[in-house]
Parts: structure tokens; C-alpha cells; sequence
């Protein structure tokens, strides 16, 4: 993948220049890596934690999928907690050669939304309505309720196993802003990292 990516999809938009990188998609093998139970959000890897919202978003439950970034092959589990103005999302994958792709040492450590997270902090993007429909994170969202066209302010937070193998991608997506708001986007995204209560 890019530099920074929308957890295998959504992220190589966000990294480089947001360019949609190469995936080949494949059928999900035996893998859950993600599991909804009532309304939170359980990673089920070596990374076990549990991530829940307020009632006012929507929680979706998790997508499974193989897909190739960069010729590595990755097992992902994806879901969501949405409204349409903001969003955040969960990715639990593994690097399914055992690889150790998923490294992000080369990021800032961050405390949120557990210790050992890390992210390169928040970014803004025009995504064009043309690339939603290809690229499948953006499109799923927008199939759930949260548009991803336009003006996107994004903030990714990465943990990865000891191995980097397994890994956790909580990424907060909010609309509504243009690009040159990053003030009124630092203080969105803050509003929103409070509504997330994270265990591990």
C-alpha cells in the first residue's frame, strides 16, 4: 500500500496524494477477524480489543475480504460506526504471507484510541464522486450512509503485533469542511475521538 491507507483500501487515498492504489480483490477465506456483538466492535486476532459508539451511529455489521496491496496479500474485516456527517471506521487484518508488512514504526506514537496506537495525525482530501464507485471502503461507506465525496478530513491511527502481522486501523472520517478549515477540523475530530470507547 501507499504511505498511509485507508486500512488496504480507503487508505492508499489518503497517503500519496490519495492516488487509488492497485488491489486485487479476492472471496474471504475462514476469517473473522472482526465480530459485532450488540453494538460493539470485537477484533478477534492477537490484537483483541472492543470499540463502541453512542446509539446516534449506525453500527454495520463487519465485511470479510482478501485482497493484494503492493503484491502482499492481506485478510480484512471492516465495519463502521456512522452518520453522515462522520464516521469511524475499524479495520482488523492480517498479512496473510506473514510477511510483517504491516509496520508503521515510522509513525508519531499516539494514546488514542488505546496506548501503542500510532498515526501520522490529520489530512484533507478532494475525492472526486468518480472514485468512490472504485475504490471498495469508499464505496462502502457510501452505501451506508456516509458520503466520502468532496471535501474528507481523515485522521488514521495504526497498531500493529510484535511481528507485524496482525494489525488495527481506526480511521475518523468527517465531511461538511472545506480543506482550509483545519481549526474547526482539529476540533471535529476531537468531538469525535470522545465518542469512541476503546478497550484492549
Amino acid at each position: 500500500m501507499s504511505a498511509v491507507r485507508l486500512a488496504k483500501s480507503i487508505l492508499p487515498i489518503l497517503a500519496a496524494g490519495w492516488n487509488v492504489a492497485c488491489a486485487q480483490d479476492g472471496t474471504a477465506s475462514e476469517f473473522e477477524y472482526l465480530r459485532l456483538d450488540e453494538r460493539s466492535l470485537v477484533v478477534t486476532h492477537s490484537l483483541a480489543s472492543r470499540f463502541d459508539m453512542p446509539a446516534q451511529y449506525t453500527v454495520h455489521p463487519p465485511t470479510h475480504r482478501a485482497a493484494t496491496f503492493n503484491n502482499v496479500p492481506f485478510e480484512i474485516s471492516l465495519s463502521a460506526f456512522v452518520s453522515p456527517l462522520e464516521t469511524i471506521m475499524v479495520h482488523a487484518e492480517q498479512v496473510a504471507d506473514g510477511s510483517g508488512a504491516a509496520n508503521y514504526d515510522r509513525f508519531p506514537p499516539s494514546t488514542w484510541p488505546i496506548t501503542e496506537f500510532r498515526s501520522p495525525g490529520p489530512a484533507c482530501q478532494e475525492v472526486p464522486a468518480s472514485v468512490v464507485a472504485e475504490e471498495h471502503d469508499l464505496l462502502w461507506l457510501r452505501e451506508r450512509g456516509f458520503e466520502p465525496s468532496g471535501s474528507i478530513w481523515m485522521e488514521q491511527h495504526f497498531l500493529s503485533g510484535n511481528d507485524y502481522n496482525d494489525e488495527i486501523v481506526v480511521t475518523l472520517l468527517i465531511r461538511g469542511l472545506d480543506c482550509e478549515d483545519g481549526t474547526e477540523a482539529v476540533n471535529r475530530l476531537t468531538a469525535l475521538k470522545a465518542q469512541l470507547t476503546a478497550t484492549h
